[in-house]
């Protein structure tokens, strides 16, 4: 490995990230678009249940990546946390790189000639299980929620038709016992996991999973994460989170009343509330943080919703949307960043240090045409008025 390597991630060589189809990344932040980052044989895509955690794990990707990095070159699908890198926000790439540093010299041991590993051994896994959801919020997509099938044929014969298509899920992994049973196989030094969907509290057969944990006294061990939409909290996984070394959960909580209803359609925000106050009850037991996920849609209202945070005393992670890229926000007119700046007063000077970044990133001229074509379509399809629920778009979507 290159002295001074800026371009090293250790995930690559511990890390198992999942998507609800079954295709397997990197990591859950590397590029996206067209499928540059997913497992792949041939062109063909490599899928969980159907191919061995080898042959994904050890893919030509995967491989190729891992040479890359050891050389000291970026790879373009890490360019995400790159761009952090250079604007001195930590980057997952460089929290990982701390969390597991006492890992980084048997990453290298453990690596093949070809990039390939000699022994699979995960301490960091993600499972995102299936795309069953009671919610279709307006960032998100088929493909990580059932319930977007219902209005996908709005967009039929339009540009955005081929990353709205009706996705009706075949290989349903996440709910078959031996996916977990040949995982754990691979998990001999497990050490943290992270569940979402989908929603995940609707995927009851991953129980399976942390039961066979609890059993083996291997769950001591695990620190748990979870993001979880709060339309629903089971006192069953409660019981089961608190048998973890620890328990972090994200709340996916994106506006305050019906601008949140609007953004997470599907969701009621008095049951949020009642939810939100349920969960807090236990601050003892579990860590837990709002995940808001920060898109052209909300980004307006970004420190109402920190001083809502605040009243509960919840730290917020803040998670900006990159793909679609026409819903990232950077697309807003000069006027509406500027005024973001001008009254962002509660936010930390690092929370305004990744605002400013995304906000002023670059972005194809076309993607505030392309966002406000969308949101058209999506509205009137739903029978909605994007000015009703978000008034600071009402002169945009007027002239």
């Amino acid at each position: 490995m290159k002295e001074n390597n800026n371009s090293f991630c250790v995930l690559p060589w511990i890390h198992l990230a999942t998507h609800p189809v079954g295709i397997v990344t990197p990591c859950c932040i590397t590029d996206m678009k067209d499928g540059v980052s997913t497992a792949k044989k041939e062109n063909e895509e490599l899928l969980l249940n159907r191919n061995s955690f080898e042959e994904i794990t050890n893919s030509e990707l995967f491989n190729s990546l891992r040479l890359k990095m050891m050389n000291g070159e970026f790879p373009n699908i890490c360019k995400s946390c790159y761009l952090y890198d250079q604007n001195n926000i930590v980057s997952r790439r460089v929290e990982s790189n701390k969390n597991y540093s006492r890992l980084i010299d048997q990453c290298f041991k453990n690596t093949n000639q070809d990039g390939s590993l000699n022994k699979i051994d995960y301490r960091y896994i993600e499972l995102r299980l299936g795309t069953v959801c009671n919610l279709k919020c307006v960032t998100c997509n088929s493909f990580s929620s059932n319930r977007w099938n219902e209005d996908v044929s709005a967009f039929k014969n339009t540009e955005f038709e081929n990353n709205y298509l009706k996705n009706e899920i075949k290989n349903e992994w996440y709910r078959d016992p031996s996916f977990y049973d040949d995982l754990l196989l691979r998990c001999e030094n497990l050490e943290e996991v992270w569940i979402n969907g989908g929603e995940p509290t609707l995927i009851k057969e991953h129980s399976y999973f942390l039961e066979k944990l609890i059993e083996s006294g291997k769950s001591k061990e695990v620190k748990l994460h979870y993001s979880i939409n709060m339309t629903r909290i089971p006192d069953s996984f409660i019981n089961l989170w608190l048998k973890f070394k620890s328990t972090k959960l994200q709340l996916s909580i994106d506006d305050i009343g019906t601008r949140n209803d609007y953004i997470r359609y599907g969701s009621d925000w008095e049951t949020i509330r009642k939810n939100l106050d349920k969960i807090s009850s236990y601050k003892k037991d579990f860590e837990i943080e709002i995940c808001q996920t920060v898109s052209a849609l909300n980004v307006r209202n970004i420190n109402e919703f920190k001083k809502f945070s605040n009243r509960y005393g919840l730290v917020i992670a803040h998670n900006f949307v990159h793909n679609p890229e026409f819903m990232h926000v950077s697309i807003l007119p000069l006027e509406m960043k500027n005024e973001i700046i001008n009254e962002s007063k509660d936010l930390t000077d690092y929370e305004m240090l990744r605002l400013r970044t995304e906000l002023f990133s670059e972005t194809d001229e076309n993607n505030y045409s392309r966002f406000k074509e969308f949101m058209r379509i999506l509205d009137i399809k739903r029978n909605l008025n994007i000015s009703d629920y978000l008034p600071e778009w009402e002169k945009y979507f007027t002239n």
